[in-house]
């Protein structure tokens, strides 16, 4: 626990600056949705345009907030995280296609939500939501996927990597740091989305996976570099 604790303290403060940024970003869309009316109307427009692309428009633009935004924003100072062994090619290829079915995941795990719980606008709602989010759908699906796919590539795509792990001790060891981690980011931001009207949803996921990517391949990078991680 307290191994775990570090370790998502340490992504965190690796990425507080592109973090405080992308808070800025999502206020300032926040404001301009309330008070200046093209905003509103633009962020309108984009609800439509999702409804009617469906799961593509959530492959697009989770992908783009998951591959490209992060390293835009990596280039910011402090760089106190580990380098990363593949190019900035190898990353986009890997990462494009990835995050996109994530996405598409995200948005159908949405959906379902939104089938059991109907619209957020009472606070019950809202906590379920919450709840179901951070406590059955990352710790058992979102957090472990993601851990083991970036594994699985880490070591040349063959299952090296989880040889000679217990279930739980890989649990313990690999996810468990992560889902800390993702607890600390995520709940106050789904919070926050599930809040938010129909409109501002789609671009605050946007940015808040964004942060959320980064802090995330934080931790990978870290984990393949254990004298570091203390």
């Amino acid at each position: 626990m307290a191994a775990a604790w570090r370790a998502a303290l340490t992504a965190l403060k690796a990425n507080l600056i592109p973090g405080l940024l992308l808070q800025a970003l999502m206020a300032g869309m926040a404001l301009a949705y309330l008070f200046h009316q093209p905003s509103r109307a633009a962020f309108e427009d984009l609800a439509i345009l999702r409804s009617r692309w469906g799961l593509l428009f959530s492959f697009i633009g989770t992908s783009l907030a998951s591959s490209i935004f992060p390293e835009v924003l990596r280039l910011l100072p402090p760089k106190t995280y580990q380098k990363s062994p593949q190019g900035i090619a190898a990353r986009l290829l890997f990462g494009i296609p990835f995050w996109g079915l994530i996405g598409m995941q995200v948005d159908l795990f949405y959906r379902l939500q939104y089938f059991l719980f109907g619209p957020s606008d009472t606070l019950p709602v809202i906590a379920k939501k919450v709840l179901v989010d951070a406590f059955i759908y990352c710790p058992l699906l979102a957090i472990p996927q993601a851990v083991c796919v970036f594994l699985w590539r880490d070591h040349g795509f063959n299952f090296l990597g989880f040889h000679g792990h217990h279930p739980f001790h890989f649990y313990a060891l690999r996810i468990f740091p992560v889902l800390m981690a993702n607890w600390m980011v995520w709940i106050p931001l789904i919070t926050i989305i599930y809040s938010l009207p129909p409109a501002l949803e789609i671009p605050f996921f946007i940015v808040a996976q964004s942060f959320w990517v980064m802090v995330f391949t934080t931790l990978s990078m870290r984990k393949r570099h254990p004298r570091n991680t203390d």
